[in-house]
């Protein structure tokens, strides 16, 4: 069976023979979001075989020189400024361009145009991987982004002040969203995933009914939209989200991305999604890959694959490095050996 077929089976419950990997750190594609080379990126000992690679499109930067301190300033098709410290990774915002509502009127929306450099790069990244899965993600989310463009403060208390501007702002970016998956179909992609963000360690940021009646119908308008372009649907959404996977899988959800499978509840993820929603899962990024040891390690990607993957697919297993967090190498190790001891051994 080839790659992308196993992927797909798993997937659509179909039995796949084997848990497929997906892997992040891919020659030529993964570029630790701006600071390093991707073709100077080497795949993880032990993660030749994969299945499916991600490919990522973040932001286009605009050089806006330095700041009193020296440190690189620069501005993203949103319009919201950032200061680049040192470590290169801790970006923090300077400008938000809708900090006030009353520049809402005179606010411009990108166009697509600005990703052509982006997009013709993997065009001719990913010809070398013609026989892979291609999970495309767009990350930030709409309402990361929201954030982003309008200041977090300003965003959650806009929630239940100016509602409407709120839905306004993300309809606008679901939009050139949308547009962004016609350039992931053009280029190849299988899949196209949201990275987002609106809950913290014990759940939502706002109740599940504002979500339910105010933005539920924009994911099912997005997901509808891949699924017309061909392609499967992924969401990986950080912190507690238990309340709205069914909704999620309602609106069009093919994969969700989770990577706190610990704080979800590999049980509860089991229970919610049992043969109705496909999980790509890591070890627990938070915990069991960061504090944990291997044998942690082998013990929890033994208990992935037996719960989320016995269902006849609906597991997909995600090993990877990642720059932004400095994991021990002896996990980074295990988490790679013992999702393929699993993929090779059934479970």
């Amino acid at each position: 069976m080839g790659h992308i077929e196993v992927v797909r089976k798993a997937i659509e419950f179909k039995n796949p023979e084997y848990i497929p990997l997906e892997i992040v750190e891919v020659p030529g594609i993964y570029d630790e979001y701006g600071n390093v080379n991707p073709d100077e990126v080497t795949l993880l000992p032990g993660t030749q075989d994969f299945d499916a690679l991600q490919a990522t499109f973040s932001y286009v930067y605009e050089d806006m020189g330095k700041d009193e301190k020296g440190r690189p300033r620069r501005r993203s098709e949103w319009g919201f400024v950032e200061v680049v410290p040192e470590s290169k990774y801790d970006y923090f915002i300077v400008e938000y361009p809708l900090a006030d509502w009353d520049n809402l009127g005179n606010y411009q929306f990108p166009d697509v145009s600005v990703t052509d450099e982006y997009f013709n790069r993997m065009k001719k990244a990913l010809k070398n991987y013609p026989e892979r899965f291609i999970t495309a993600y767009i990350d930030p989310g709409p309402f990361l982004t929201t954030t982003y463009i309008a200041g977090y403060e300003h965003l959650l208390t806009s929630l239940y002040t100016d509602l409407d501007k709120v839905k306004y702002l993300f309809d606008g970016i679901i939009n050139y969203h949308m547009a962004l998956v016609k350039r992931w179909k053009e280029v190849g992609a299988h899949l196209v995933s949201y990275f987002d963000e609106f809950a913290h360690q014990e759940g939502l940021l706002f109740s599940p009914k504002l979500w339910r009646d105010h933005f539920k119908p924009f994911y099912k308008k997005i997901f509808s939209f891949i699924h017309e372009q061909g392609m499967y649907t992924g969401c990986g959404l950080d912190g507690k989200t238990l309340e709205i996977l069914p909704d999620m899988k309602e609106v069009g959800l093919d994969v969700l991305d989770c990577r706190q499978p610990t704080l979800m509840g590999i049980d509860n993820l089991a229970k919610i999604c049992d043969g109705k929603l496909c999980i790509k899962s890591s070890i627990d990024m938070q915990s069991t890959l960061a504090t944990g040891r291997p044998d942690d390690v082998f013990r929890e990607a033994e208990e992935l694959a037996k719960k989320l993957g016995g269902r006849g697919g609906g597991f997909i297993a995600l090993v990877f490095k990642w720059a932004v967090l400095e994991y021990p190498e002896e996990n980074i190790r295990a988490s790679v050996e013992a999702f393929n001891r699993c993929r090779k051994g059934g479970i």
